[in-house]
């Protein structure tokens, strides 16, 4: 869902698989300059503190990683890579991915398998260590293949392949009322935007523009294949946003986020805040009287996907509390990423204090 839309590619296997930095096809949170007024973003804020709800994304990139991910030879290799995939049998690329990701995690960045290792540790103190392991390397495959699928994406959209659970009761209202949809780093994500397309919803969503031209060049060939409307992710994006949900419209945002090298949400036990996502919907919920929706995709076996659309629900009308909006919703996102751990892009990200 637009990210959430953008290329991922077969690029980022052979490069970063796992690497957590910034993808095409993730939500942004808002940004704006250290100059701008704290409500340039169309959303005035109740109080000063919230000049945090629309932080700026940190991009983490060494100059090694820019110098040759970035250079020309590389760009044109990704280019037909993609291309070269999207012609492949879908059951091959994806295999393909989860290949690759497992020899690059075994071999080059067992980092990775450490710290996804410790995470589950913190979240399932007793899990036996065999099934710590066995959840391990079920993200790495689930990693791999998503990235590589993203070539194939326009390709999963057969009933086949995919099936709609409980999309009855949030589309009884679509149209009628503003709709945000929290989207979830779970599955595959990026097949919901086609999953929409299918059945005729229209959705924006704020996504950040790739720096990489490759990057940008996939991203927006993929976008324009499906019915989503992207937004930047600045002032003119917020109001847009705002717009669409005052007619009515659809808008995806991702709640569970990470900024630099620290999980925003979920929040893991941690201390409610109005740093990222979960601030932005509530916020937004509250300005239009939107339904929410929390909405993820579940890998099931052969290339297969179930998505999950959750019973629709509202901001509390007399509610003024913010931490107390994001605790709400953080309590819809989180115990359903805990129930499909395996599967979620961010396991090996750190669940620190949040600065």
């Amino acid at each position: 869902m637009a990210r959430q839309l953008g290329g991922r590619l077969a690029l980022a296997i052979s490069r970063a698989t796992l690497s957590h930095e910034f993808q095409p096809g993730q939500s942004a949170t808002l940004k704006r300059r250290p100059d701008e007024a704290i409500g340039s973003t169309g959303l005035p804020p109740d109080t000063a503190s919230e000049r945090w709800l629309v932080p700026a994304r940190i991009v983490e990139r060494s100059a090694r990683q820019t110098l040759w991910y970035g250079s020309l030879p590389m760009q044109a290799l990704e280019r037909v890579l993609h291309h070269a995939m999207r012609h492949l049998p879908i059951r091959f690329v994806s295999n393909l991915g989860a290949r690759l990701a497992w020899l690059k995690i075994r071999f080059i960045d067992p980092d990775v398998a450490r710290k996804a290792r410790a995470n589950i540790r913190q979240h399932f103190p007793a899990m036996p260590a065999a099934d710590v392991e066995t959840l391990v390397w079920r993200f790495v495959d689930n990693v791999g293949r998503l990235m590589a699928e993203f070539s194939i994406v326009h390709r999963l959209t057969s009933a086949r392949r995919m099936e709609l659970v409980g999309i009855e009761a949030p589309r009884a209202n679509l149209g009628r009322i503003p709709t945000i949809a929290l989207c979830l780093h779970l599955g595959n994500w990026e097949v919901m935007a086609a999953a929409m397309q299918k059945i005729g919803v229209s959705i924006a969503s704020i996504s950040e523009v790739p720096e990489n031209a490759a990057h940008r060049d996939i991203a927006d060939a993929t976008r324009s294949g499906f019915d989503v409307k992207v937004l930047s992710p600045d002032r003119i994006g917020a109001l847009q946003a705002l717009s669409i949900l005052k007619g009515n419209g659809v808008l995806a945002i991702f709640p569970d986020e990470k900024r630099g090298s620290t999980m925003m949400a979920p929040l893991f036990g941690r201390p409610p805040h109005i740093k990222g996502n979960l601030a932005l919907a509530a916020k937004l919920a509250r300005r239009t009287g939107a339904q929410l929706v929390v909405v993820y995709c579940e890998r099931m076996e052969n290339v297969r996907f179930r998505l999950h659309f959750e019973e629709p629900f509202f901001m509390d009308p007399e509610g003024d509390d913010a931490l107390a909006d994001v605790a709400f919703i953080n309590g819809r996102i989180e115990p359903i990423i805990l129930r499909h751990l395996a599967q979620w892009y961010y396991l090996d990200d750190s669940i620190g204090p949040i600065a």
